[in-house]
């Protein structure tokens, strides 16, 4: 099978991942927008996990606090591999279950659309590689039936379509994120206590609350956190976020990235707000 060849002819919902690993130089071959026939057809029946920083960048763009956002546009969900609890985007309860976004025009919110439809058509996956000691990248083709993009486009490298649609500078702020969910995933089926499950859900969807967590509870009296970096999560959400990621890590894994202080004063134990 030549590469980007189908595996099958696809129809309607149809839907397979072409096994064939690309690397960033690869080329294929893929348009979308008005004038391709299936415009809009991949904006339905979706299961959309969304990124912290697509949260935070939707929710800005809409002007909505976050737990407005998280009401009215999305709904938990539990990563198939990880078993993490996410939030993921929230269909319309109509016959086609489109996205919310999405008008006859194309997409409303798409200078600030999710990470995952950047993507579109491409996949990506992440692995360990123990060799070189670090985490790696690969991507990956999805066909599905009705789309009449693929193959009929300008024909582009895979780094070239991720600059095209904003894909690094979305990627930037979450990749500890994902190296949290990529770890999990690795360590497979292990129990994790439920009260560390809703700390990953807080500080993955919703930083005002996270921030509460921090500064209204006893955080600060159990971990060792700078003035300087007090300040600078007290403002900016998105340094928040590079904190709570780290913080996740110690919690999940003991990695020890937020320290605890050497004395703790005996009180109720720390709960989220």
């Amino acid at each position: 099978m030549s590469e980007g060849e189908a595996l099958t002819e696809l129809r309607g919902t149809d839907r397979i991942i072409v096994p064939v690993k690309l690397e960033p130089n690869t080329k294929f071959v893929f348009q979308c927008g008005p004038g391709v026939p299936c415009f809009k057809l991949c904006c339905s029946d979706l299961y959309l996990p969304l990124t912290p920083y697509d949260i935070l960048r939707l929710r800005n763009r809409l002007k909505l606090t976050t737990d407005q956002f998280l009401v009215l546009y999305t709904e938990p969900f539990i990563l198939p591999k990880s078993k993490l609890p996410v939030a993921r985007l929230k269909m319309r309860n109509d016959e086609h279950r489109t996205c919310p976004f999405v008008t006859e025009k194309g997409c409303s919110v798409y200078e600030d659309r999710p990470l995952a439809c950047r993507y579109y058509p491409l996949g990506l996956g992440i692995f360990r590689n123990r060799d070189a000691g670090k985490n790696e990248d690969f991507y990956y083709l999805v066909k599905e039936g009705f789309c009449q993009g693929l193959d009929t486009g300008p024909e582009m490298t895979v780094e070239e379509y991720r600059r095209s649609q904003g894909i690094p500078e979305m990627e930037e702020p979450v990749l500890e994120w994902a190296e949290i969910v990529m770890k999990k995933e690795s360590l497979g089926p292990i129990d994790v206590p439920q009260k560390s499950l809703e700390l990953f859900f807080m500080v993955s969807t919703n930083p005002e609350r996270f921030r509460s967590f921090v500064f209204q509870s006893r955080f600060l009296e159990i971990y060792e956190v700078d003035k300087q970096t007090q300040e600078r999560i007290k403002e900016d959400d998105l340094a928040l976020l590079q904190f709570g990621f780290k913080w996740l890590k110690t919690v999940l894994f003991g990695e020890n990235l937020v320290k605890l202080r050497q004395e703790v004063p005996k009180k109720r134990r720390l709960k989220p707000v």
